[in-house]
């Protein structure tokens, strides 16, 4: 199964016009590629590559049924699973603005795909990697765009699916070949941060608010408030000094495209799932060990992870 991320406007600004309202008189997505028209769009060869937008040519071809799958986004505090119904047609940027909303740009000729709500859910009742598919750099500036490989995204939307009763089993689950990688991907960016927090207080350090990525390449502030150092499964933090509290600097990756050996001069240590382990760099193996250690860690993201069918099987390995 294969899902598509779309935006229907700057910000999905223009959902609840077309999606709620229906100011076109059915569920309708848009698309917005400048100056392209239906003729050039439509008689483009597949097998080359577009002078306009790729993401026009596969919204097109979504419309026309020639690639399957669902389209997702999340609005007005609801997540959206949509199937096209309907081929695709362009409406003049004058009639567009004056019955739906503003479009970006002055030359723009939206493009319009009738679509079927096939399930809504609340925003707060789905995992919170789904929860936050507007905020995934790779997606947000996407207009309509093919969900690259990301288990634990795709897992999210499998769940939300299982749960409305149009898929009747997790088609990404095997229980028997997952593992804790698999089990620390289903957690949504915000989510694996707390845990990390969550593990260095259990340990007796005190982790000020996240950085929130205003400063450079820097998630996290440990300090430490006793004179002894401490080591946490090769993270060490000095001890108070001059009263002065130890501290270190940490920067967090769920995954990257590259398994970097050393972390970036800003930090101490980079903790990275799928990194290489190396001085300052720690993997998930360093999430695992601590997790060990932490039995009220452990117990939170039991909790945490419950939609996942194979987490407490995974969890059960994480016991003394």
């Amino acid at each position: 199964m294969r899902y598509f991320f779309t935006k229907l406007g700057p910000g999905n600004s223009l959902a609840s016009a077309l999606l709620d309202e229906c100011r076109l008189g059915e569920p309708t997505l848009v698309g917005f590629f400048r100056d392209l028209r239906m003729p050039e769009l439509r008689d483009h060869p597949y097998d080359q590559r577009p002078r306009f937008s790729a993401q026009a040519l596969e919204l097109f071809r979504w419309a026309e049924g020639a690639l399957e799958g669902y389209a997702v986004t999340s609005a007005e505090r609801s997540v959206w699973i949509l199937e096209a119904a309907g081929p695709m047609y362009e409406m003049e940027r004058e009639e567009f603005e004056a019955v739906v909303g503003p479009t970006p740009h002055q030359d723009d000729v939206p493009k319009l795909v009738p679509v079927r709500v096939v399930y809504r859910r609340a925003v707060t009742h789905v995992p919170a990697v789904l929860q936050q598919i507007t905020a995934n750099r790779r997606l947000s500036s996407s207009t309509f765009k093919l969900i690259p490989e990301d288990f634990g995204l795709e897992m999210a939307i499998d769940y939300v699916l299982f749960m409305a009763g149009i898929l009747t089993r997790f088609p990404r689950c095997s229980p028997e070949t997952r593992n804790l990688e698999h089990l620390f991907l289903c957690l949504g960016d915000n989510e694996l941060l707390a845990l990390v927090v969550r593990i260095f207080e259990e340990q007796g350090l005190y982790v000020p608010p996240p950085t929130g990525g205003f400063v450079k390449n820097i998630d996290l502030f440990v300090r430490n408030y006793q004179s002894q150092a401490r080591d946490i499964a090769g993270v060490y933090v000095p001890g108070r000094s001059l009263f002065r509290y130890g501290a270190i600097a940490v920067e967090l990756k769920k995954s990257g495209p590259e398994a970097y050996t050393e972390p970036p001069t800003e930090v101490e240590y980079r903790i990275q799932l799928n990194g290489e382990p190396g001085p300052g760099v720690m993997t998930r193996s360093w999430i695992v060990e601590n997790l060990r250690q932490c039995p009220n860690t452990r117990h939170w993201l039991e909790a945490l992870v419950r939609w996942v069918p194979f987490g407490a099987r995974l969890l059960r390995e994480l016991e003394p």
